[in-house]
């Protein structure tokens, strides 16, 4: 039985075969590493306060994705507040982000969706916290395309930590300047 072909022709489909098995194999496990990564990393960043003159205390934290489109909904959503009379905090969810709540009227939390799974450093600082106390709290969901079912775990998640699940939103960056205007609008109608 030979392994090798003889023809010329059967040789060279034989190793472009091989080759692309090879760069499917490599592009699949570099693919998993960086979604593993970008799933379970903190990024620690300062407090930033927008409109310290504001009525009433939001926290809006988000985790970092692939892109900026987190971040970019993130401050979206944190101007709309402010145009609306809140003092908004924002930062990354890690180890340094605020664990006391209790001198929040409202906390948003942002997250990548990949897989259809919210980001573990938004579900590491929900842990952190513990007991939301009834603070009023928004889930939005950043993703590629459809990421409403993301919302769901997140809402149980919350709702175990004793939060009230006041809103959420699911963004798509498939025309981001349309969901970065939506965001704002969104939380532009929440009042303080």
């Amino acid at each position: 039985m030979r392994v090798w072909p003889q023809k010329r022709w059967k040789q060279v489909l034989v190793v472009l075969v091989l080759v692309v098995v090879v760069l499917f194999v490599s592009f699949a496990a570099f693919a998993g590493l960086l979604m593993s990564g970008t799933l379970s990393r903190e990024v620690v960043s300062e407090i930033e306060i927008i409109n310290s003159e504001g009525n009433k205390n939001a926290l809006v934290v988000y985790q970092p994705g692939f892109s900026s489109f987190p971040k970019d909904i993130s401050y979206a959503f944190a101007d709309g507040l402010a145009s609306n009379g809140w003092r908004v905090e924002i930062t990354t969810a890690s180890t340094q982000t605020p664990s006391d709540v209790s001198k929040y009227k409202l906390i948003a939390l942002a997250y990548p969706v990949y897989g259809g799974t919210v980001g573990t450093a938004i579900v590491s600082y929900i842990d952190r916290i513990g007991n939301f106390n009834g603070i009023n709290t928004v889930g939005i969901a950043c993703a590629g395309e459809d990421s409403g079912e993301s919302i769901e775990p997140l809402m149980e998640k919350l709702q175990n930590a004793n939060a009230t699940f006041y809103d959420s939103l699911a963004v798509s960056n498939q025309n981001a300047s349309a969901a970065i205007e939506l965001a704002h609008q969104f939380a532009s109608n929440l009042t303080p």
